[in-house]
């Protein structure tokens, strides 16, 4: 038996850990919504509001008429749920306080990412993101291309390490990073200063230097850190 406070939400917790814990294996079906309900002494209701909570963690399929089936990982709904998480939690008056700890987390990932392109990089690779530099470099003047274009340029770093998980972090939080580069960019040194940082990692990467791809890419970084801070600080009285 269960607590009555918050039935739907630890019966979804229940069932989560069962999913994990491979109880329930992906393609196989949960009991139905009356066995669940004896089961845990709960209504029905109880356990189609658990259910919903699952499906919207894609962990399960819903569909009229048949069992809650287990789903196999899908990491676009994986990211999509991150990308809301992210910018929700950066949003806000207690955005100023979180970004300490996205900037820490963008560091050590980001910067660790340059280290690693640096060292496996391919000829190929390195074309792209010659490409991607020089789209940037064209985009001096136009401050929406040049977001647009920083973007690019920093996921296909990512590209050359080929992991589906670092890539699911520049993805979960892009919405956030374009209201900072919004900021960032408003500011018309920054584009320069922006592109000029970016070349001197992609040169760090080219001569295959890990820890000058590091050193440039923590300089970039904490360089639009402080500025967004600065921008994001209310004006004194």
């Amino acid at each position: 038996m269960i607590r009555p406070k918050r039935m739907g939400t630890e019966l979804a917790e229940i069932l989560t850990a069962d999913i994990r814990d491979g109880v329930y294996e992906v393609g196989a079906s949960l009991p139905a919504e009356r066995e669940l309900s004896q089961t845990f002494g709960v209504s029905r209701l109880t356990v189609r509001e658990a259910l919903s909570s699952l499906e919207k963690s894609g962990l399960i399929v819903l569909r009229s008429g048949t069992r809650a089936r287990v789903r196999a990982p899908n990491m676009d709904n994986v990211l999509d749920m991150l990308s809301g998480a992210a910018a929700l939690h950066f949003a806000g008056a207690s955005g100023v306080e979180n970004i300490v700890h996205f900037q820490d987390a963008r560091m050590l990932i980001e910067c660790g990412v340059a280290r690693l392109a640096a060292t496996r990089a391919t000829q190929a690779q390195l074309g792209d993101l010659r490409a991607r530099l020089e789209d940037n470099r064209r985009s001096i003047g136009d401050t929406e291309r040049f977001g647009q274009t920083d973007m690019e340029f920093h996921f296909a770093i990512a590209d050359t390490v080929a992991n589906p998980i670092l890539n699911g972090f520049y993805i979960a939080v892009d919405r956030w990073l374009n209201d900072a580069r919004q900021i960032t960019l408003s500011d018309p040194r920054q584009v320069e200063t922006a592109f000029e940082a970016h070349a001197r990692i992609y040169a760090a990467i080219e001569a295959g230097d890990p820890d000058g791809a590091d050193a440039a890419m923590r300089a970039h970084l904490s360089q639009v850190h402080d500025l967004y801070r600065e921008r994001r600080q209310p004006a004194q009285p």
